[in-house]
């Protein structure tokens, strides 16, 4: 005679389904956060490489930044085309995803997406967000390296090759070592 399976109850644990009874407070603390940071990788027809400049760092970057609380990394992305350099794309596909220690501003690690923006075939159509962004330039992919902070300096190349394979190519830039 087959069993008949009862829905679990409110406030019990299934496998990994969620209770309505708070994680421990050990668990919480054991696992891993980061906070969500989503570009985008944006070429002109000729293949140079998009960067902007932000006016309140030294180095060039990628277009995109922290994702807002309750966005999807791809929408986080879309926003913050739009907000820095006021275009209206679709986010293309994740060309790469990275993971970088606390650095700078932030107090916590990174992960970071790599979305593909395309080609912008009309650089005329960038608004720059003024209150945030000097400058931009479509430069050869090695002078978008030089120019970069150092954690994006890998990802111009990966994100490069992870186009032209249709892939998406993962590479940690900093690996935790227990002492």
């Amino acid at each position: 005679m087959a069993s008949r399976l009862r829905p679990p109850g409110r406030g019990t644990v299934t496998g990994m389904a969620h209770s309505d009874t708070p994680p421990q407070s050990n668990l919480i603390d054991s696992v891993a956060t980061s906070f969500t940071v989503a570009c985008a990788f944006f070429t002109d027809p000729e293949g140079r490489v998009l960067i902007v400049k932000p006016n309140y760092r030294d180095d060039w970057y990628f277009v995109g930044g922290l994702v807002d609380k309750g966005e999807l990394p791809h929408e986080g992305c879309a926003r913050e085309i739009k907000e820095e350099i006021g275009l209206d794309v679709p986010v293309g596909a994740l060309l790469t995803l990275d993971w970088q220690p606390t650095v700078d501003l932030l107090p916590m690690p990174q992960t970071f997406y790599l979305f593909d923006g395309g080609v912008i075939e009309d650089p005329d159509q960038i608004r720059l967000q003024a209150e945030e962004l000097d400058d931009f330039r479509f430069v050869p992919a090695d002078e978008a390296v030089s120019l970069s902070a150092p954690l994006n300096r890998p990802r111009i190349p990966m994100a490069l090759d992870a186009r032209r394979a249709g892939t998406t190519l993962y590479q940690p830039t900093y690996r935790h070592r227990d002492a």
